[in-house]
């Protein structure tokens, strides 16, 4: 489409950007900086944030970075399974075949992270993503199926992963036992304005763009004012605009552009 009228040498704004292309924000490094002491500690941890927020591509920065020989990431995209469903699903990924019963899952479970710890000296960091979905009562077995000798220990961390109203589900009463020990409580927020425009130009630059000015400063500031610094809906708005911009044949895309890529994307 648009990649070559435009001089890329790869699609720009897409979500499988290479790990060490990924646009690292003060706020990823912070996470990070968490999210090692959350391993460290072998704790319990919640990450919130907007629809397309990035919570997604901060954590594949930080796990790429995380050294395979010590530690074994597990992620869980689906929590509608349910509890049997994302047991299963967690002795899959450790190579284990699942019992039937949610009691002997529970007891494979426990052996399963316990070998991997002792034996192979590799420790469990579990993702559940879309937490928010997850049935209020999941979380105390969840925190149970880690705990080991009377709390002291865990048989590995693990992170939710969720929109803002998980962290109100989890400030409810009947999940004290779990909000209390929580050992990382982090709100992922959207890019502000300056952040926005160096979102922006590092896809293009990582894209291989070499030309002038592509989007002109009304442009950008459009794109901000429109997307609210979420980057899924910059990346959304930015793809938009450049087929538009490729369609009439403009080389600089301005805030007409940009403001027809907007009514394109409202109308479909």
């Amino acid at each position: 489409m648009f990649q070559e009228f435009f001089g890329f040498t790869r699609s720009p704004f897409s979500k499988d950007l290479p790990t060490e292309h990924l646009f690292v924000t003060a706020d990823h490094k912070e996470l990070a900086a968490r999210l090692t002491f959350l391993l460290r500690e072998q704790g319990l941890g919640v990450l919130t944030g907007e629809v397309g927020a990035g919570k997604s591509t901060a954590l594949r920065h930080f796990v790429a970075g995380l050294d395979a020989n010590r530690y074994w990431v597990i992620h869980l995209a689906n929590p509608t399974l349910g509890l049997t469903g994302l047991y299963r699903e967690l002795l899959a990924a450790l190579h284990y075949e699942p019992p039937f019963s949610r009691p002997k899952l529970v007891a494979r479970l426990r052996a399963a992270f316990e070998e991997l710890i002792q034996t192979k000296h590799r420790f469990p960091l579990i993702l559940i993503d879309e937490a928010h979905l997850l049935p209020s009562t999941a979380f105390e077995p969840l925190r149970l199926l880690l705990s080991a000798q009377m709390d002291s220990q865990a048989l590995g961390s693990l992170l939710l992963i969720g929109h803002p109203e998980l962290a109100t589900t989890l400030r409810l009463s009947t999940n004290q036992a779990f909000n209390q020990r929580l050992a990382l409580r982090y709100h992922l927020a959207p890019l502000d304005l300056q952040l926005t425009l160096g979102y922006i130009q590092h896809h293009l630059a990582a894209a291989g763009y070499k030309g002038g000015t592509l989007f002109t400063d009304d442009a950008l500031a459009r794109i901000y004012d429109y997307t609210k610094g979420v980057p899924r809906q910059i990346n959304r708005v930015c793809v938009t605009t450049l087929t538009a911009g490729m369609i009439d044949k403009k080389s600089v895309l301005e805030e007409s552009t940009v403001r027809k890529a907007i009514a394109d994307l409202e109308q479909h």
